[in-house]
């Protein structure tokens, strides 16, 4: 009787329902779990603000150039305007990963899709594009179809690769000089600066401190748009590309 007592204290239920020993493996799990959710509220959250609203101009724009040269991939959106009937807008719209760039882009009334890897630049255009790049001969044969420019017509295309871009954009970045104010584009946290040869830098404070806009007001008025970091991704190089250095 006495055993049977005995054991029976020893399953007795507590208020919350569990024997004893239960009830406190479920109040030792639960502080754990209420520890764990403490821990990462201190420590998580999100990207953790990256000082850039505390830095003068000069070094918000070199910090953005430097995090931008450093970028894994990048997706890139422009637009060129020249003011000239003749010439009209250009636009773009690239993906970049490292050496490695695919995307679109228009010259005039053309549009032309374009690949580039390494040392090697491909193109994809319509017939009054080549024409207008000095290939008129094969100008119908080249319409629709990919083509590896030689070096000296990759030339141009230079600036497709996220270093190409920021030696482009170092002269501008370099430039700021007006006030840092916080703000925010695209729904993230953001400085907006200004230069004195019309340049507008908007870049990231939260995470790496990557540019995100950049609006050039000038002779040519230019906007850049910055965005998929370290999620964009480029297409395959053509295997079926014309070579242009063979029409020689």
């Amino acid at each position: 009787m006495h055993t049977g007592t005995m054991r029976m204290q020893r399953v007795m239920p507590t208020r919350s329902g569990l024997p004893s020993k239960a009830a406190r493996r479920v109040a030792a799990l639960v502080g754990a779990l209420l520890l764990a959710g403490v821990m990462a509220g201190c420590g998580g959250g999100g990207p953790k603000n990256n000082g850039l609203d505390k830095d003068p101009a000069p070094r918000v724009g070199s910090r953005a150039l430097d995090a931008f040269r450093h970028a894994d991939s990048v997706r890139v959106i422009g637009r060129l305007s020249s003011g000239s009937t003749e010439s009209g807008d250009s636009t773009w719209d690239l993906r970049m990963v490292g050496t490695t760039t695919s995307g679109t882009f228009t010259s005039g009334s053309h549009k032309i899709d374009v690949v580039k890897s390494g040392a090697d630049t491909y193109i994809r255009g319509d017939q009054g594009y080549y024409q207008e790049i000095g290939e008129s001969d094969a100008s119908s044969l080249l319409a629709g179809r990919w083509v590896r420019l030689t070096p000296a017509q990759a030339d141009k295309y230079r600036f497709l690769t996220v270093e190409g871009l920021a030696l482009s954009l170092t002269e501008y970045l370099n430039s700021l000089s007006g006030n840092v104010t916080a703000t925010t584009f695209a729904g993230r946290d953001a400085v907006l600066v200004k230069g004195g040869s019309g340049v507008t830098l908007y870049a990231a404070t939260t995470g790496d401190p990557v540019p995100l806009r950049i609006d050039v007001v000038g002779g040519e008025n230019s906007r850049i748009e910055f965005s998929d970091y370290g999620s964009a991704t480029t297409a395959a190089v053509p295997g079926d590309a014309v070579d242009l250095a063979s029409f020689g």
